[in-house]
């Protein structure tokens, strides 16, 4: 049993179950498009979500303490490692085009860490825009670059779709900005520092009610019954974690469920692809 644990939390600390929901939306993105075939491109997502996800948490962990990493720490620096040079080999694989579009968003990740501003600040620490950093990063390259890297145009439903992209982006992110009230500094300036528990929850749901509505908007092309149930589901599944949301909650609450949405999201259009199909 302890071994399973470990295991378990290892695949959580290492970014694993984060990469696998990144990569999750990217497959979402394919699927909604008639997109087939793009499995280079998802090993590309995974191994780049696993080595920008503990180059973010651990840069400074690394740094401080790499003379006294535990045995878990050092297996997280062997992961991260092994995963950026697979992550490397497949940016020498991809076409120009695809990592010019992505470029941006790899800046984006590594100024979320290094500082570039004055008093030694980086963009993490600028109050009040860590999540949508983080939205834009995520909508980004589960949306845009998948796209521009299939089709080399960004037409009015992809549009539509990253926007949805940043807003649930935005949605799920709050539960990790509540959960971490008691230990974000206070010039962070989170939303639930600004407005509270309560009204980030209302304040998320609102958001929550403009990714669903966004859904008709669409071009005829992607408003099927698969695509208005999903939503609706996946919108459901949301908000009922976002409401369940404590400032003291379980250790795996959004690590784990919270991170798994996206996943949840892409299984439930494949499951409704396999019974409207």
């Amino acid at each position: 049993m302890e071994t399973l644990k470990s295991i378990f939390r290892f695949y959580i600390n290492g970014s694993i179950h984060v990469a696998v929901a990144i990569t999750s939306m990217v497959q979402i993105t394919f699927v909604k498009f008639d997109i087939s075939d793009q499995y280079f491109f998802l090993l590309l997502s995974f191994f780049g979500a696993i080595t920008a996800y503990n180059f973010v948490k651990y840069s400074n962990v690394s740094k401080l303490y790499h003379k006294r990493l535990t045995r878990s720490m050092k297996g997280i620096r062997f992961l991260t490692i092994f995963c950026a040079l697979i992550y490397a080999y497949i940016i020498f694989q991809i076409p120009l085009k695809t990592l010019l579009f992505l470029l941006p968003f790899v800046a984006l990740t590594v100024f979320y860490v290094v500082p570039i501003l004055p008093k030694k600040k980086n963009l993490r620490n600028l109050a009040g825009i860590k999540i949508f950093i983080i939205a834009v990063v995520w909508s980004g390259t589960t949306v845009l670059v998948p796209m521009l890297h299939v089709n080399n145009t960004i037409d009015l439903n992809v549009l539509i779709e990253a926007v949805q992209r940043f807003l649930f982006i935005i949605i799920i992110m709050l539960p990790f900005e509540i959960r971490d009230l008691q230990y974000d500094d206070a010039t962070l300036e989170t939303v639930p520092q600004k407005i509270g528990v309560t009204k980030t929850k209302v304040f998320g749901s609102i958001l929550l009610v403009m990714f669903l509505l966004l859904t008709p908007v669409k071009e005829n092309v992607l408003f099927s019954s698969i695509e208005i149930l999903s939503t609706i589901l996946v919108t459901s599944i949301t908000l009922f974690f976002l409401w369940g949301t404590e400032r003291k909650q379980s250790e795996y609450y959004c690590s784990f469920w919270v991170e798994s949405i996206p996943i949840f999201w892409l299984l439930i259009i494949v499951v409704l692809q396999g019974l409207f199909t």
